[in-house]
């Protein structure tokens, strides 16, 4: 009995270390698929050589790029003062950039005024003005963002208040140059140069 014993005992060790066998190789598989033994993987997930990553990544950073604002004007209004004794209209132009008033003359703007009747056209005429102060009737003298012109003294400051309309032509020229030198971008395409044009009804 005692041979019979010790081939059993024998035979049952093999199955046992068989079937361990078995049993772990889908674990490899496993871990092989899963990249566990994946040297790559390894050195990733090592503290040491992450530390070693760290030092390599560059120390510097890249300058900040602010876009450049074109000087053009992105508001206007027209202002009528029609009392006993003074009638005359006010434009002012808001600008992106402030304006250099040495580039300011006679020339720089064109106001245009055609009068209306019943939706006839009636006459038209060239207002006269000059270039202001914000807060005063002084030529401007310093660089501002708030462009002003104030007409001359005319009868259509009331004309075009009462009864009849008014279209008022409007035309800033690229001659106006902003403190930098760059020329008005009047329409607006994103490069200097090119005349405002606007219409103002009353």
């Amino acid at each position: 009995m005692k041979p019979f014993s010790s081939g059993l005992s024998f035979l049952c060790s093999c199955a046992v270390a068989a079937s361990m066998l078995f049993a772990e190789a889908p674990l490899l598989a496993a871990d092989h698929a899963i990249g566990r033994n994946d040297p790559v993987q390894t050195e990733l997930q090592n503290p040491a050589f992450q530390s070693a990553k760290e030092k390599l990544k560059p120390s510097f950073s890249l300058p900040e790029v602010k876009p450049e604002i074109v000087f053009r004007v992105y508001k206007a209004n027209l202002l009528t003062y029609s009392f006993p004794g003074s009638n005359y209209f006010v434009l002012n132009f808001h600008t992106t950039r402030k304006f250099d008033p040495a580039s300011l003359n006679p020339s720089s703007i064109s106001v245009h005024l055609k009068y209306y009747e019943d939706g006839e056209f009636v006459e038209s005429e060239r207002l006269e003005g000059s270039f202001v102060k914000a807060n005063s009737d002084d030529p401007p003298s310093s660089p501002s963002t708030i462009l002003r012109w104030r007409s001359e003294p005319t009868e259509w400051a009331s004309r075009c208040s009462g009864s009849g309309s008014c279209r008022i032509d409007i035309s800033l020229y690229d001659t106006l140059l902003s403190v930098d030198g760059d020329r008005l971008d009047g329409n607006s395409d994103g490069t200097p140069g090119g005349h405002y044009y606007h219409v103002f009804t009353r």
